[in-house]
């Protein structure tokens, strides 16, 4: 719980300032929504993923999920990481190519 803990907290600290720093200072009402929608969408869109994997693998009578399951959950944060990664390079690279032509 405090590598998670500690994951969660640089990511929160972290995400403002990558956001403020791939979009224009024009757009400041808009990157700070963006943050908001991220936030807002992200930590219980991921919290419903994560329970709904460790739910399917928790067998009928039992108390904990199998093992299995938190390794496909991990593997599905995984891949959610990736996704996120590659988009937001992406869209700065997009950016940044808008900014200087």
């Amino acid at each position: 719980m405090g590598v998670l803990g500690f994951g969660v907290g640089g990511f929160s600290a972290a995400m403002p300032g990558v956001i403020l720093a791939v979009t224009p200072q024009e757009r400041d009402v808009e990157r700070h929504e963006l943050q908001l929608l991220v936030r807002s969408a992200g930590y219980p869109l991921g919290s419903a993923i994560g329970g709904l994997i460790l739910t399917a693998g928790t067998g009928p009578g039992h108390l904990f999920p199998d093992d299995s399951a938190y390794t496909t959950a991990a593997l599905a944060d995984i891949g959610a990481t990736a996704i996120t990664t590659l988009t937001s390079l992406a869209l700065a690279r997009l950016s940044s190519s808008e900014t200087n032509p």
